[in-house]
């Protein structure tokens, strides 16, 4: 590998291709692509010039970069599985069709011998509106307000703890509604 020579500070090493200071004395230079017939010519000279370190003898632009390279792939959507949501980190999925999978590896050898797997799909919580939320926590609150007076008054031991529990589930609860 060779040896870059220090260069002294506002010294550039020599280069065939055009450079200049921009306001703020950042070094830039001209594209490669700016002489005829080169190693990156595309039929169209380019003029644009590039930001670049103390020690770079050549630049590429990035639309001249962009000439030489194809475009990103672009993935379609994926098509869903016919199979249920998370089959493959089940011990064993049977589909309907009777093919046995173990952790979502095929077991062709047990395939028709175990009947279909049957998936209980959740129904969605139904989500409570502002004004629910609003009536819920006023109705928590005056339950919270009656165990807490009941709790002050009571001097069982065994009752007190009976309503102390109350009071920590409505609590809880208020923060849920919250």
């Amino acid at each position: 590998m060779a040896k870059r020579k220090k260069l002294e500070k506002g010294q550039f090493p020599e280069t065939k291709f055009k450079t200049k200071l921009d306001e703020r004395g950042r070094r830039m230079m001209q594209c490669q692509n700016s002489i005829p017939n080169g190693k990156w010519w595309k039929g169209q000279i380019c003029n644009e010039y590039s930001l670049v370190g103390d020690q770079a003898t050549a630049v590429l632009c990035f639309r001249c970069v962009q000439k030489h390279v194809e475009p990103p792939m672009q993935r379609g959507a994926s098509t869903k599985s016919d199979k249920p949501r998370g089959w493959k980190f089940m011990k064993e999925f049977v589909a309907p069709d009777g093919t046995v999978y173990h952790k979502g590896v095929e077991q062709p050898s047990l395939k028709g011998t175990l009947p279909a797997t049957k998936i209980e799909v959740k129904e969605p919580k139904k989500k409570m509106t502002k004004q629910e939320k609003e009536i819920e926590a006023a109705a928590l609150g005056k339950e919270i307000a009656k165990l807490k007076a009941q709790l002050f008054a009571e001097t069982r031991k065994t009752k007190k703890a009976e309503i102390t529990r109350a009071l920590s589930k409505a609590n809880r609860q208020l923060k849920k509604v919250m």
